[in-house]
């Protein structure tokens, strides 16, 4: 008893896993159809803006900061700094704090795929910082595109000018020997799940700006044919339209 510690709660004595497969789930949903998007704005007060998203095996909470004076030298145009961070248990296998390279990556390419949206040349001499967090990340192509989405609604609710709302929409190509009769090489998975992405040939994230009818960026990983890509291009463009649309709602309600 002498060594309790009344600071802290009291972890079960003994914990089991989930009964998962290691095939994960099986696909309840069109292929084309995406997974329930929430998101909300003004959760972090502190804050110049904030949103949070959640979607089926995804949560992410980012917050937006300035325009604030940046120091020396001169830029006619503003600068965007986005940082990326994980939860310890943001994944299956719990993360070492400090000691994660990953979200240095991710935050390149989401300052790729955010910047074409931001008008930072009306922002001379300032910086805008994003900072997102991910509390559960179940695939990268769903953090990145869930990821983009939290950041404009976040730099919207901010006040930031903005060209259009940029969105995030990711898309898996099945590989030849994945499970199921209902999966080919040649039909795409609409913002594919954890054990989706992990069983597909090539995935895909697309950052797009559905009002302007424009895309800002495209990441891919794996390996696929120019037809493959371009049916997936325009799979997540339908995806990136629904993403819009809840982002859209959102920030009305918040307004």
């Amino acid at each position: 008893m002498a060594t309790f510690d009344r600071r802290r709660i009291p972890a079960p004595e003994t914990s089991r896993p989930r009964a998962v497969s290691l095939a994960g789930p099986s696909r309840t949903r069109a292929h084309d159809e995406p997974r329930p998007l929430f998101i909300k704005t003004g959760l972090v007060t502190q804050a110049n803006g904030s949103a949070y998203v959640e979607a089926d095996g995804v949560k992410i909470a980012c917050s937006a900061f300035g325009p604030r004076q940046r120091p020396p030298p001169f830029t006619s145009s503003g600068t965007l700094n986005v940082e990326v961070k994980f939860a310890p248990f943001a994944s299956c296998v719990r993360r070492a704090p400090l000691r994660d390279t990953e979200p240095i990556s991710h935050a390149a390419v989401l300052t790729t795929l955010l910047q074409p949206a931001v008008h930072l040349h009306l922002l001379p001499k300032l910086a805008v910082d994003v900072h997102v967090y991910v509390l559960e990340g179940d695939s990268d192509a769903g953090v990145l595109a869930a990821g983009l989405s939290a950041a404009c609604a976040a730099l919207a609710d901010a006040g930031i000018p903005l060209a259009a709302l940029a969105v995030g929409s990711s898309v898996a190509l099945p590989s030849p020997s994945s499970p199921g009769p209902s999966l080919s090489p040649s039909s795409a998975l609409l913002d594919p799940s954890g054990p989706e992405c992990s069983a597909a040939s090539a995935v895909l994230t697309l950052g797009a700006m559905p009002a302007l009818g424009r895309a800002t960026g495209l990441h891919m990983t794996g390996e696929a044919d120019v037809d493959a890509v371009c049916g997936m291009v325009e799979v997540a463009l339908g995806g990136a339209g629904a993403a819009h649309t809840a982002v859209a709602q959102a920030l009305l309600e918040a307004a």
